[in-house]
């Protein structure tokens, strides 16, 4: 816990959305030194400790840790979505329901003339909820040793005092986020807009076109009826 006292952690979700509306959901988690130190402590392997075997299954794409000079270790994590519904769900798979980063949702608008993005979610880190009671493996093997698991995530929330989840929106031609330290919350709403101005223009052009042939019309139909006056004989 003395270890863990010192550690910092620094997560950034990231949702990058295409044009069409596609893109992906990217989690990024980066360990200072004493956080690593802490993850081995007992002679174990960050690789073993953090649990990442079933993300692959989900879809997840796993890079490996990538571990600096001075200790620390990076592990980046991404997954594709077709369609903008498709993100709410993607991030409640890694945040869960009381995680940290909650109600994000994404959508895309199209009209004749425009296209617009958005992306908006909370960050919360008042309390921090790690989840453990919800990982019935993990349960039964700290009950199997005795282990005072409510005693366990209360000690470990108060260690993380140098927590930082940063959320990140990426749209088309704008990228917005926050970044939240423990005890704040903050509140991500990123907008792009884009006016298709090749379809602006052929609808102008093709109404100027339209006035000019009923200008044309109405001028070749007066002249009509003004040599038929004149031709018509005089009684």
């Amino acid at each position: 816990m003395v270890a863990l006292a010192a550690c910092r952690v620094d997560a950034t979700v990231t949702v990058r959305m295409h044009e069409n509306g596609s893109g992906t959901v990217a989690v990024r988690v980066v360990l200072d030194p004493a956080a690593v130190r802490a993850a081995e402590v007992g002679n174990g392997k960050l690789e073993q400790r953090v649990r990442l075997a079933d993300l692959p299954g989900a879809g997840w794409s796993v890079m490996p840790w990538r571990r600096d000079a001075r200790g620390g270790a990076t592990l980046t994590i991404r997954k594709p979505f077709s369609a903008p519904r498709e993100v709410a769900g993607i991030v409640r798979e890694i945040s869960g329901r009381d995680g940290p980063v909650r109600g994000v949702t994404a959508t895309r608008h199209t009209s004749t003339f425009s296209t617009r993005w958005e992306v908006g979610g909370v960050v919360d880190l008042r309390a921090i909820k790690l989840g453990v009671g919800a990982d019935p493996e993990l349960v039964a093997k700290l009950t199997a040793e005795r282990v005072d698991i409510p005693k366990v995530e209360t000690r470990l929330s108060s260690g993380l005092s140098q927590l930082r989840v940063d959320l990140v929106a990426e749209l088309p031609d704008a990228r917005r986020d926050v970044s939240v330290p423990v005890g704040r919350r903050s509140v991500l709403r990123a907008t792009a807009e884009r006016t298709d101005m090749n379809r602006l223009v052929m609808l102008v052009g093709g109404l100027a076109v339209a006035a000019l042939a009923v200008c044309l019309l109405v001028v070749g139909e007066l002249r009509a009826r003004r040599r038929r006056r004149r031709a018509a004989p005089v009684s």
